[in-house]
């Protein structure tokens, strides 16, 4: 898997081929497992925190 088609750098890469070889799966699938993990995380709705007070108006 040419390292230029996706950005990182070598030790990176080693990284990525040993843990998808660990896990049986191609560098790709475990890159777009990743990804698509990572994106859950970052789009999953929060909870408020605190108490939410409602608006008043000055008079």
């Amino acid at each position: 898997m040419p390292t230029e088609q996706f950005g990182l750098d070598p030790g990176s890469m080693d990284l990525l081929e040993r843990e998808a070889r660990k896990r049986g799966i191609t560098p790709e699938a475990l890159a777009a497992e990743l990804i698509d993990r990572e994106l859950a995380s970052r789009t999953k709705p929060r909870n408020a925190r605190g108490t939410v007070t409602p608006f008043q108006r000055k008079a």
